[in-house]
């Protein structure tokens, strides 16, 4: 059984805020949007009595269901550069509809994996400087810098 993480206080404020932008009324009006209500039937071939509702992801064209929908911010909430205060974060994250697009799971995880990696990249590349400028460096230091310079070698 693995070991529950310690608690992480600005981890859940950052989840309670994203939470109340999540239920905001201009979500619901960029998925309006994009909503289309295609007929349902039932097993023996009758018509439901409700339509199921679809959404149009923006960037692969395609339809789907209501729980495979994100609404996802064009400009990342959170820099290449990383976290800076709330303040920022609270005016990337709460703004107007033209800096968010309807976007499917799949693709939603394909943007999000290529901002984690230009993200990471940024940080390895600032460790690997920083262990330059050391002078005496232990094995474990030497360990990481040979793994960051092979990491970030073309």
């Amino acid at each position: 059984m693995s070991k529950k993480p310690p608690y992480n206080e600005n981890a859940a404020i950052r989840g309670a805020i994203r939470r109340t932008f999540s239920r905001s009324p201009i979500i619901r009006e960029i998925l309006q949007k994009v909503r289309r209500e295609v007929p349902r039937f039932r097993k023996d071939g009758t018509r439901a009595l409700k339509d199921a509702v679809q959404y149009q992801c923006q960037t692969c064209k395609n339809y789907v269901g209501s729980t495979h929908i994100s609404v996802d911010h064009i400009i990342p909430v959170i820099p290449p550069e990383g976290f800076t205060d709330w303040n920022t974060f609270v005016d990337r994250l709460f703004c107007g509809p033209e800096n968010l697009a309807p976007i499917c799971e799949e693709c939603h995880q394909k943007k999000t994996n290529a901002e984690r990696q230009a993200r990471q990249k940024i940080k390895d590349t600032e460790t690997l400087a920083l262990l330059r400028t050391k002078t005496n460096l232990d094995a474990k230091e030497l360990k990481l810098m040979k793994r960051l310079t092979k990491k970030l070698t073309p």
